[in-house]
């Protein structure tokens, strides 16, 4: 073995070892032509190839067959050409290049290699492999010391569970933290992540989403301005501007705070809060509450919302309020608690629960379990009122109340008029059991059951005490308006891709492995 040390060029020498060695003279520049296991160290970095040429006056070496580069902390890059730069550090190593760190493998046609900063880049395409990823991109850059790697355009991240494609990707193969700078789409069998900005650690499964991130699977869409989502726990929380849908029910719930849990088929929404269920006939159910719970069934799959303190909820043709409300979307039942109140036309309902049937848009039934009591404005200053534990409320096909049937004893004042004429009379009535029948939100009819008892006045003999019974109340002001189920926020738009990205694509539904 030969040595020949060419002197200090910025305090950092260049010893080279060769088996042979000859001088030559090339266009005024000297060359030392090395054979045979070439060798010098630069920089704590190792550098062997089969032969090599060096410009002693440029301080430029060229290395042919074999060329291998080892870093000090462990980085091997291998290929069969080299070009070193003396002066400024670098080589590039070119033809079937390999990079090898620790369980991570990068193949490449051409490599730059800093061997003082030993942080390598390539800029014709290359594939990373490491554990279970497979990385691809067109350029990149690697620091061992810091374990990190750099990637831009057509960036690809193949994992058995999940792909992501993006334009700019940042990795650390130390602690499996992966940061996106644009557009970045993540797609596995279950759901498709979009975002603009975000990081993922493909270790731990959890991952940070923001600038309009959007989760999008075959039942659920949720969108926010920041996600963050553990894959391994199917746990996510959601931030700012947050609309989720059931797409297969047409369920949207606008929020500012919400919680996911995709193992339990669960997700809580708050803040600023709006429910929106679009009906067959094009009409639509609004629900407003402090809370919205949608949970699935996980033994039926059922699908159940359910609405938390001051519920408001409102449609075309009746709406009301409640503490709490559970809505059984898969059977259209609504189940109101807490002393729901409902308003029909010129109708008010109240009980302790009320629970309604759908079908179609229709109401077909309306139960209403202790202390019903039902409010119908006659005119001014005039209202039938019927009271009894239970009743069983039933709606013609435009959802105006036909027929109320009260089961257990109760009272009812109900007044009497001819046409569109004034009231020239009340009935005040107790019984076991009675059906009245509306024509036009009028009573047309009263079937009593039992032994009612009770006396028909007219109007002028008819006593004050009698005109309203215990539990009555007509609060119009309370009755929610429409103009307060307005949408907190526009729906949140889909994140976009930047100005001449191309990397990543729209959801492509792309299965692979579970998300």
């Amino acid at each position: 073995m030969i040595m020949l040390n060419l002197g200090r060029l910025q305090a950092q020498e260049i010893m080279l070892k060769a088996d042979r060695m000859k001088g030559e003279k090339r266009r005024g520049d000297n060359y030392q032509i090395l054979r045979g296991n070439v060798m010098f160290e630069q920089s704590g970095s190792v550098v062997t190839c089969d032969e090599a040429e060096y410009n002693t006056v440029k301080e430029e070496l060229e290395g042919f067959g074999n060329v291998r580069i080892v870093g000090s902390e462990g980085a091997v890059v291998t290929g069969s050409r080299l070009f070193f730069d003396n002066k400024n550090k670098t080589a590039r190593v070119d033809g079937n290049v390999v990079l090898r760190d620790k369980s991570m493998v990068l193949t490449t046609p051409w490599i730059i290699y800093h061997t003082d900063t030993r942080i390598g880049y390539y800029g014709a395409g290359g594939k990373i492999v490491d554990d279970e990823l497979t990385l691809s991109s067109r350029t990149g850059s690697y620091n061992p010391t810091l374990s990190m790697l750099y990637f831009r355009y057509n960036v690809v991240l193949t994992h058995p569970d999940y792909v992501v494609k993006t334009d700019t990707l940042q990795y650390s193969n130390r602690t499996g933290n992966t940061w996106f700078f644009n557009f970045t789409e993540i797609q596995s069998d279950e759901n498709t992540i979009l975002c603009n900005y975000g990081n993922y650690n493909t270790k731990t499964g959890q991952s940070y989403f923001t600038r309009n991130a959007a989760l999008i699977n075959k039942e659920n869409t949720i969108r926010a301005d920041t996600l963050s989502y553990n894959r391994n726990t199917g746990i996510g929380n959601a931030y700012g501007r947050l609309w989720v849908k059931d797409t297969s029910q047409n369920i949207s719930i606008f929020g500012n705070k919400g919680y996911y849990d995709k193992n339990r088929k669960y997700t809580r929404v708050m803040g600023n809060t709006l429910a929106k269920k679009l009906e067959k006939n094009g009409d639509s159910l609004m629900l407003k509450a402090d809370t919205f719970v949608y949970v699935a069934d996980t033994t039926t799959q059922k699908r159940y919302l359910h609405a938390f303190h001051r519920t408001l909820l409102w449609r075309t043709d009746f709406s009301g309020t409640a503490d709490s409300l559970t809505y059984h979307a898969d059977d259209s039942v609504f189940y109101l608690f807490g002393k729901p109140v409902l308003w029909n036309e010129n109708t008010r309902l109240n009980a302790d629960t009320i629970r309604i049937f759908i079908a179609n848009s229709r109401i077909k039934l309306m139960q209403m379990r202790k202390n019903s009591f039902i409010a119908m404005k006659e005119d001014t200053g005039h209202f039938s009122q019927i009271s009894g534990a239970n009743m069983d409320n039933y709606f013609t096909p435009e959802n105006k109340l036909k027929t109320i049937r009260v089961k257990g004893s109760g009272k009812s004042v109900y007044y009497i008029k001819e046409k569109d004429s004034a009231v020239t009379s009340a009935n005040a009535v107790q019984y076991n059991n009675m059906q009245i029948d509306l024509d036009s939100n009028r009573v047309a009819g009263v079937r009593f059951y039992g032994d009612p008892s009770g006396t028909l006045y007219p109007m002028s003999d008819f006593p004050k005490e009698q005109k309203t019974l215990p539990g009555f109340v007509w609060d119009e002001d309370n009755r929610p308006k429409d103009r307060i189920f307005k949408a907190p926020f526009p729906v949140p738009p889909l994140p976009a891709r930047h100005p001449g990205n191309t990397s990543a694509q729209k959801p492509s539904g792309r299965k692979k492995g579970k998300g």
